[in-house]
């Protein structure tokens, strides 16, 4: 904790001396960073640096002490005074209580009166901190749910104001996604892996962002991933910096990335002048995921404005919908050969198309189609484990992109039948079996697909379908219910249990145990 900032002022040196030498300052949290022998001279000191509490004599040339306190607080400087004064009128002890004076001292002081006063002091310092923490704290998350009320579309005009009122919001600006980008690698990892990492992200842009770090959204919930973290970017962050929007995305990009195994991606939105209009970014930002997945080439900062706007009198000549069409049915009869000749026709005419602009509508477009095909054989699949399946297991790095998109459309004809038999199910009871026998083991959904001849994203339908929730929060329930199972029936330590259960962090295994269960490990066993 950081310590009072004395100040002590008095016309009489051995007075002056004598108060440094009466205590030591430092055992009670407290550090003279100034002397002053004048009440002017200890008024400009005042004025020029913070000072905590001044300790001041009530008679001092040029200004006296209660004149130093008055000019004080009518300038609204924040400090503690005590007095000092070698007489006992009262009518200077009236004038100092009407001053809010925090002491009223008579020479010569005693030690044990110097200490009550540095003690008070400590009190109100402690009491003053944990208020304006709890101020900071509300505020910030007053600032965050009337952003995504207006990220959501949902703000009234009071919300708007308060945001514009307590963050640095003008000029052009864009609701940013902050997403890893190896779905591959974080399918490896456990949830307190992907925890970390998310930590450390946060902690690298906080640090790149300086006084602008506030416009991260760490703590927001309902992103399409638990992973992901929302920035709002104000082009006035890239003025300060000398550098363009471009250039200072790219560098905060690579500040994310320090010291974390796996590449970031920005998501950046559509480029809004207004606070009010935040939610045509954040829109046009989750759309970008549909780029992401589909990407020609690799790339980690996607833009709506140069991606995926297209004027309107040149949308009509860009689309190929005839040619998406062919492909999509024989997409649906299943036929390899009838796929790989739509692919290529469907090439060859945007030859004179600009790529990006294919891109965006035609392969969105058959995005789209295939996404319906898919909830037309089953109405519980979820759009975003499909794009998972799309960006995990068909985009594959090394083929260019139009053998990618073969792929794509070939692999999916064969996801689309294996929906159709709904072969999954009877597979699912041994999945769930090995889960059950296995739950301490680092389990993913990629290598119980492949155990078990199903599909990874299918299989988290599938799962999500029976139970209502994700395959990791199956896994963490029978963790936790394996470890309170554990707790009832032995003394084991905590710690010990929550690694014999699969979990390497006891913090998130408390966390998860709480979320489960109402209540810690230990209250949990003391109560049963």
């Amino acid at each position: 904790m950081a310590r009072v900032q004395v100040l002590l002022a008095d016309d009489e040196p051995f007075i002056l001396k004598g108060l440094k030498m009466l205590i030591d300052w430092e055992l009670y949290g407290c550090e003279i960073v100034a002397t002053a022998s004048t009440g002017l001279e200890a008024y400009n000191i005042i004025k020029s640096q913070k000072i905590d509490l001044a300790i001041v004599d009530i008679r001092m040339p040029e200004l006296t002490g209660l004149e130093l306190i008055t000019r004080a607080k009518e300038e609204g400087i924040d400090t503690d005074f005590v007095i000092l004064s070698g007489f006992s009128d009262f009518e200077y002890a009236q004038t100092a209580l009407r001053l809010k004076v925090v002491d009223y001292l008579l020479k010569p002081v005693s030690q044990k009166q110097l200490v009550g006063v540095l003690r008070k002091i400590g009190v109100k310092k402690d009491a003053d901190n944990v208020l304006q923490e709890h101020a900071e704290k509300l505020k910030r998350a007053c600032l965050v749910q009337y952003l995504l009320a207006i990220l959501n579309g949902t703000s009234n005009q009071h919300q708007v104001d308060y945001v514009c009122e307590n963050l640095v919001v003008r000029g052009d600006m864009n609701f940013v996604h902050i997403t890893l980008d190896n779905v591959t690698s974080l399918e490896e990892m456990t949830d307190e892996e992907v925890s970390e990492i998310k930590k450390k992200i946060i902690e690298n842009c906080t640090e790149y962002l300086g006084r602008y770090s506030d416009h991260l959204l760490p703590e927001a919930e309902g992103f399409e991933e638990e992973y992901e973290i929302g920035f709002l970017y104000c082009d006035i962050m890239a003025k300060d910096a000398g550098k363009s929007s471009s250039e200072y995305l790219e560098e905060l990009r690579k500040a994310a990335m320090r010291s974390i195994p796996v590449e970031v991606a920005f998501l950046v939105g559509r480029t809004v002048n207004e606070t009010s209009k935040l939610a045509a970014s954040y829109s046009s930002a989750c759309e970008l995921r549909y780029l992401k997945s589909l990407r020609p080439y690799d790339e980690n900062i996607y833009q709506y404005d140069s991606d995926m706007y297209v004027p309107h009198s040149q949308a009509k000549e860009m689309i190929h919908k005839d040619a998406a069409d062919d492909l999509v049915n024989a997409v649906i009869k299943h036929d390899h050969d009838e796929i790989s000749e739509c692919v290529d026709r469907l090439f060859e005419n945007m030859e004179n198309t600009h790529f990006n602009r294919f891109l965006n509508l035609n392969v969105n477009y058959f995005l789209f189609r295939m996404i319906h095909l898919a909830i037309e054989i089953d109405e519980t699949v979820e759009q975003d484990n499909i794009l998972l399946y799309i960006s995990d297991d068909v985009f594959v790095p090394g083929k260019n992109f139009k053998e990618r998109f073969k792929t794509f459309a070939l692999e999916y004809s064969d996801y689309l039948i294996q929906l159709k038999k709904n072969s999954g199910h009877r597979g699912l009871k041994d999945v769930e079996r090995y889960i059950q026998d296995h739950y301490a083991e680092n389990l993913t959904l990629r290598d119980l697909g492949k155990m078990y001849y199903i599909n990874s994203s299918y299989l988290g339908q599938l799962f999500h379908k029976k139970y209502g929730i994700s395959f990791k929060d199956y896994l963490n329930n029978c963790r936790i219910n394996a470890a309170a199972e554990m707790l009832l029936k032995s003394d084991r330590k905590v710690a010990d249990i929550a690694a014999e259960v699969g979990y390497k962090d006891i913090d998130y295994f408390v966390s998860k145990f709480i979320e489960i269960n109402g209540c810690t490990p230990t209250k949990y066993r003391r109560n049963l």
